[in-house]
């Protein structure tokens, strides 16, 4: 049982979202056509997906992101072995279509919902 809230208390993602949703978050404003890549094999082995997209502010951020591609996929919980092999395996799928060797060699996030705790880090190196 969860404990009571406070009228107007705001529900986390966390807890609104259905155990197989993933968010495919793309608002940093990273790679569009990688993100899209990876929603369209998400979808394909049958998962929820809601792909996030950059507000017009970070279309026009000039910053150089060197560490990750501006993507990280979000989960409501952490799951299970086969959930994440899954999601590992089209992300590096995806990951190795890149263009640039700069960007086939980036990392992305697994997140817990939308807290900045990492569960796992995706990349082609395995």
């Amino acid at each position: 049982m969860s404990p009571p809230r406070r009228p107007g208390a705001n529900v986390t993602r966390i807890e609104a979202a259905s155990p197989t949703e993933i968010v495919v978050d793309n608002s940093a404003g990273g790679d569009a056509a990688f993100a899209a890549e990876v929603c369209r094999a998400l979808r394909a082995r049958g998962f929820t997906v809601e792909l996030r997209k950059p507000s017009r502010k970070t279309m026009f951020d000039t910053a150089v992101h060197l560490v990750t591609a501006g993507l990280a996929i979000r989960v409501p919980s952490r799951p299970d072995r086969d959930t994440l092999a899954a999601i590992e395996q089209d992300v590096r799928a995806a990951l190795l279509l890149r263009p640039s060797e700069r960007r086939r060699t980036r990392s992305v996030p697994v997140h817990l919902g939308d807290t900045p705790r990492v569960l796992e880090w995706i990349d082609v190196f395995d």
